[in-house]
């Protein structure tokens, strides 16, 4: 019987993909055990429209996985995306409780409640309260307060939230298949833990998630998330337009634009044709391949206008050394890298090799990224130091410092 698993889901809107993973008592590492992906068809742009499909989605992504492992799955981590998601700052102050000044954990966890506690509308609920710095009797930019001493501790914390009868309806399709959700865990937060290290955080990084119903962009600097937002646009757009360029079906499109499509960044290639006779079931069906990638230039290109324009909300210009990393399936469409290369003027690349151990060339692809994250979220939370169980712990202390060392690469 697996001992220690921690079990990622994505639902995404093109597909609902999970990924087993156990602790690896030798290395101290997550070995991915199970890998499973069904087809979604119960989501728009991250917001389910039919439950039973979504149930249904969800089983067989999750048998899956359970088939390969061997295992049983009782709890997960589960994403959640969608334009209902969104994110605020806010404050939180206290007066430090201790007469000597010295500033606790117990400090530290009542100024970020007291940051948490704001006004919402009756139907939305915080997903995550994520802290970016602490200021201490106007000493600003403390990163870690702990024994510092001081009167007055404020914080400054990034609040993700979102609609709450839409969270409660995942978790429903959860339960439905006697899965308990651990914890929900916003979309983009869990890929960028999956393709971003501590260094490109610190140094400053762009994370863009093509999704299949929405895209996300998230902006690293010094450790902290600076930005985030969810797009409305993502590749199963593409796949509609093409549908409706040639009068075909959503299968039919989406085999088009994975065989033939491309993003145009030079005049290569503009005098090729394809023959889609055969996909189609038509005779003679034969188009210029640039007929078909200038349905999905306009889309890329609405998309990175998207994200132009969000960029420049910023308060002040990053300089993002560590350039962009693409995650999510959208991000094998052939010709992204350079695109974005040419767009936003910095280094890209593509995400995908996770560094874990187990079945990486199942999942080494950007479209796993998610439910990949999701696993080294669970188990940065209940391996990674002293949060480790005791019965997960291993005698020796070293092995503690080797966990430790392992999940500080993905930790901002």
């Amino acid at each position: 019987m697996r001992q220690h698993l921690i079990t990622g889901i994505d639902i995404g809107n093109h597909a609902v993909k999970t990924v087993i993973a156990e602790l690896n008592r030798d290395t101290l590492r997550p070995h991915i055990v199970g890998v499973g992906e069904a087809l979604s068809t119960g989501l728009r742009r991250g917001v389910i429209f039919d439950m039973e499909e979504t149930i249904n989605n969800i089983r067989g992504s999750v048998s899956q996985a359970e088939s390969m492992s061997g295992a049983k799955v009782g709890r997960a981590y589960v994403s959640v995306n969608g334009l209902h998601v969104r994110t605020q700052l806010s404050r939180g102050v206290i007066v430090v409780s201790r007469a000597d000044n010295e500033i606790t954990q117990n400090d530290i966890d009542r100024v970020i409640e007291a940051a948490s506690t704001i006004n919402l509308p009756p139907n939305r609920e915080i997903i995550h309260t994520i802290p970016k710095s602490f200021t201490i009797d106007g000493q600003e930019h403390v990163k870690n307060p702990l024994g510092m001493r001081g009167v007055r501790l404020e914080a400054e914390v990034t609040l993700v939230e979102g609609l709450s009868p839409h969270i409660r309806n995942l978790a429903k399709c959860i339960n439905a298949n006697d899965i308990e959700v651990t914890e929900f865990v916003f979309a983009p937060l869990a890929a960028a833990k999956s393709v971003l290290d501590k260094h490109q955080r610190e140094h400053g990084v762009l994370s863009i998630d093509f999704g299949g119903g929405v895209s996300s962009m998230s902006l690293f600097h010094e450790g902290d998330l600076v930005h985030t937002v969810i797009l409305p646009i993502g590749s199963r757009h593409i796949t509609n337009d093409l549908a409706v360029a040639f009068r075909t079906s959503m299968d039919k499109a989406e085999k088009i634009k994975c065989l033939y499509g491309s993003i145009s960044t030079d005049a290569s290639g503009k005098k090729d044709k394809v023959d889609i006779s055969e996909l189609l079931n038509e005779e003679d069906f034969v188009v210029p391949r640039a007929q078909i990638n200038k349905v999905i230039d306009y889309r890329v290109a609405e998309l990175f206008d998207f994200i132009s324009e969000e960029m420049k909300k910023l308060p002040r210009n990053y300089l993002l050394p560590a350039g962009v990393v693409l995650a999510g399936g959208g991000a094998n469409l052939d010709g992204l890298v350079n695109f974005t290369k040419n767009r936003l003027k910095l280094a890209v690349r593509t995400g995908g090799e996770y560094f874990i151990d187990g079945l990486s060339d199942r999942i080494s692809d950007p479209a796993f990224a998610v439910a990949v994250g999701m696993v080294l979220w669970g188990f940065e939370k209940e391996f990674s130091g002293s949060k480790m169980p005791m019965s997960a712990r291993l005698s020796s202390f070293d092995g503690l410092q080797k966990v430790s060392k392992w999940f500080k690469n993905f930790m901002p």
